[in-house]
């Protein structure tokens, strides 16, 4: 695929980069500006470092232009215990706070229950897909999908995300994925789109 594998090493770096790619993601769970700027980022790094094991994640380079994380659904949900403590859920209360916290874990909680909803068989989950926003329009998003897209299609399975805003619903469905599904997560101003895509036949 002409990409690099996440390594440890890169994911801090990462969780910045991806900070940038999506700003003010957490404005529900931080509202005050300068707190979400210096608070994305430590949360970023502590999602990667759970999912770090459990997904086949991938850099454009080491210039950390952009980067994908995918799951496979026999492990999106497996998160053990000791897995999130040993990634630095202690760390991260001492950083951001209890209540911070709970808003994420309802959130997750809400979005996994709707994943699940949707579509319950096998498949694969794009968890992330992110391009710095100063190499966006240079192809980075696309050769980030098409090399696992065409892995997944030779393993005959459908491919999941949620997304949102028109621009990355387009941009989805150039490479196969279609709307099945829109909601509002509650107690947030987030409006998701689910969608979906069928693996070609090759």
């Amino acid at each position: 695929m002409d990409l690099l594998k996440l390594e440890k090493k890169h994911i801090k770096p990462a969780s910045i980069m991806l900070s940038s790619a999506f700003k003010d993601e957490l404005k529900d769970v931080f509202p005050n500006p300068e707190e979400r700027r210096i608070k994305e980022p430590i949360v970023n790094e502590f999602i990667l470092r759970i999912d770090y094991s459990y997904s086949r994640a991938f850099i454009t380079s080491s210039r950390l232009e952009g980067i994908a994380v995918w799951m496979h659904s026999d492990k999106w949900k497996t998160r053990p215990f000791w897995r999130i403590i040993t990634s630095g859920a202690i760390w991260l209360v001492k950083k951001i706070g209890i209540g911070p916290l709970r808003k994420i874990q309802a959130y997750d909680k809400y979005i996994g229950k709707k994943h699940e909803e949707i579509i319950p068989r096998k498949h694969w989950y794009l968890a992330v897909l992110a391009v710095d926003p100063q190499h966006q329009g240079k192809g980075y998003g696309s050769k980030l999908l098409k090399g696992m897209l065409s892995e997944i299609d030779g393993e005959g399975l459908p491919c999941y995300v949620e997304t949102d805003g028109e621009k990355n619903v387009s941009i989805y469905r150039h490479f196969g994925f279609e709307v099945v599904d829109e909601f509002v997560v509650p107690n947030t101003t987030d409006k998701l789109v689910a969608m979906l895509r069928q693996p070609k036949i090759i």
